[in-house]
């Protein structure tokens, strides 16, 4: 039987890639990329929203 992940590991995990992908979106601005920047951005958000649920 597997051990279930802990709500706080969880949260850790989605916590790092909102953080990777704001990096990325701040990167893709920097270059002048709007619409990718913009689609990370977007993602981060939402996955944010699907953590606190």
């Amino acid at each position: 039987m597997q051990v279930k992940e802990s709500k706080t590991n969880w949260h850790f995990r989605i916590s790092i890639v909102k953080s990777i992908l704001r990096i990325i979106a701040g990167i893709a601005l920097l270059n002048g990329l709007l619409i990718p920047a913009g689609s990370f951005f977007i993602v981060a958000e939402i996955l944010g929203i699907i953590e606190e649920l």
